[in-house]
């Protein structure tokens, strides 16, 4: 590494070795030794020194920049930057179930491991993909339980085995179930087959009893918390559910329960209340238009909205159910835990149904890692397996409480796998980075000025830093903008118009007209085309 990198520092040795010069001069020796006896030689808590200094200084630190939240914290402070990085505040709320809510919750488990575990072998992928179906459902609400015990009796009743379409809805392929996606086909295909052990009569029960029930006791808890944030100054809230069925629950609860302003984001789409219980589509960008301009105070959302879009401008994320994959509920907060974050302390409120498998997991991790409060990088191998062990407890209705204890033991345990926290270089030395050679100012200067762009491009303006903008090779022209923010808003739709894009003029392609072969910089540029 030294050879390669460069020599490491006494005082970073130091910073190891409680500040004492001796004992840092006489590992870096050690190790720096062609023979081995020096570091033989060396005592036990020296020897752990060295190899703390040894996985600090390998590749990764030098190839790797590692900027964690807490780093930018550190920058922040330090001065480093000057945009803020909010605080989390992580709250896990367990709600008791009703004894009538308790009593289907251990029949549906019953039911779970009794068909897996009567299913022949051959039957049992396609048996347990439907038992993990009822279970993550029956973990989210009782109303997505009722839905797809009522969708798969019509599909038992209707015998027809040769259809080739799922029952259950498209939020369900995911990862989390057997660490492969599955398409609807193959999701239909398991399906079927795993109708040769479906008891239509339980089924029919149970569907009823869901059906019967008031409505699900998280529903009022997460009335009341969202009533807690507004109160206390956090004007707009994301409420995740794994479900699309969930979240049309929850929409019409709240709708008929409170005063609040909702919208909603799914697969289906951007979606928002037009009365007498119709709601009319929007798109993407709108969505998040309507929700950034307080048009609406809760969006309700699938997983669909913890992919690629911000909410900077919201303060608080309430799990309504907590998906078995945890880095899936980091995603979520990943949405409005970002740079730029309005608010200087985020809230995340996780709820649980008390005294479940999925309950004494979430517990463990939040009291022994801090799960979701920081980055547990050298433990995402035991997370990373939380979904499959879940699914093993449910189907063979296995000890919950020695699964608990063998995780518990588990985190605690030392860990030996590559932590690139330690590896990759936290104290990075800071330079003040150069003037930018242009800013996006400069660059709507130059989008009109189709003489100085490489030839056969045309532009035309349509608003404020938004164009009409076409190149040879293109079949039609596309809108373009300048405005970061407005882009931010539209990406859907517009490209930002700066290197980086596919539709920017690469250096070459510049260089190749006359107008830049004839100027020595882009300053030159600007001042030709005026202001």
């Amino acid at each position: 590494m030294e050879t390669a990198y460069g020599q490491v520092t006494l005082e970073e040795c130091l910073r190891l070795c409680a500040g004492s010069t001796i004992r840092a001069k006489r590992i870096l020796k050690a190790l720096r030794d062609h023979a081995q006896v020096p570091r033989a030689q060396l005592s036990s808590e020296d020897r752990k020194v060295a190899l703390r200094l040894m996985r600090a200084n390998t590749p990764v630190r030098k190839l790797v920049s590692r900027h964690t939240r807490d780093l930018l914290r550190k920058y922040f402070k330090e001065g480093k930057i000057s945009t803020p990085i909010a605080d989390r505040k992580v709250t896990d709320i367990f709600v008791d179930l009703t004894d009538e809510e308790r009593l289907l919750y251990t029949d549906v488990e019953n039911y779970i491991s009794r068909c897996y575990n009567a299913a022949a072998q051959t039957d049992r992928t396609a048996v347990g993909f439907v038992m993990t179906i009822y279970r993550r459902r029956l973990a989210s609400s009782f109303y997505a339980l009722r839905k797809t015990l009522a969708a798969h009796l019509d599909s038992i009743k209707a015998g027809n085995t040769q259809r080739e379409e799922n029952t259950l809805d498209d939020d369900t392929y995911d990862d989390e179930l057997d660490n492969e996606l599955l398409d609807s086909s193959e999701a239909a295909k398991l399906e079927r087959e795993a109708l040769v052990v479906e008891e239509m009569t339980t089924i029919e029960s149970l569907a009823k009893r869901a059906a019967a029930l008031p409505p699900d006791s998280k529903a009022e808890k997460l009335k009341g918390i969202l009533e807690g944030l507004f109160a206390r100054g956090y004007t707009r809230a994301m409420v995740f559910t794994q479900y699309t069925d969930t979240m049309d629950f929850l929409r019409e609860y709240l709708l008929g329960e409170t005063n609040f302003r909702l919208l909603c984001f799914s697969g289906r789409g951007g979606e928002v209340p037009m009365g007498s219980g119709s709601w009319m589509h929007v798109s993407r960008d709108n969505a998040r238009r309507l929700f950034k301009e307080g048009q609406a105070q809760i969006m309700l959302c699938t997983d669909a909205a913890a992919e690629g879009l911000n909410f900077q401008f919201c303060g608080a994320v309430v799990n309504y159910d907590m998906p078995w994959n945890p880095m899936r509920v980091e995603q979520r907060i990943g949405r409005i835990d970002r740079l730029g974050q309005e608010y200087p302390e985020i809230q995340i409120v996780n709820l649980h149904y008390e005294d479940t498998v999925e309950a004494d997991i979430y517990r463990v991790l939040r009291t022994r890692i801090h799960l979701f409060e920081k980055f547990v990088g050298g433990l995402q191998p035991i997370l990373s397996q939380l979904s499959s062990r879940i699914k093993g407890i449910v189907l063979q209705h296995g000890s919950r409480a020695a699964a608990v204890g063998q995780l518990d033991d588990e985190v605690r345990a030392p860990q030996t796998g590559l932590d690139l926290d330690e590896a990759a270089d936290s104290d990075i030395e800071w330079a003040a980075p150069p003037p930018a050679p242009y800013t996006m100012d400069d660059l709507d200067r130059i989008v009109l000025s189709t003489a100085i762009l490489p030839p056969g491009i045309e532009t035309k303006a349509l608003g404020h830093r938004e164009y009409a903008y076409s190149a040879p090779g293109m079949p039609e022209s596309m809108r373009a903008t300048t405005d970061a923010e407005f882009y931010a808003e539209n990406s859907e739709s517009v490209e930002l118009w700066s290197p980086g894009s596919p539709v920017f003029p690469v250096v070459s392609d510049v260089a190749s007209t006359d107008e830049f072969r004839s100027t020595s910089s882009l300053s030159d540029v600007l001042n030709q085309t005026g202001p």
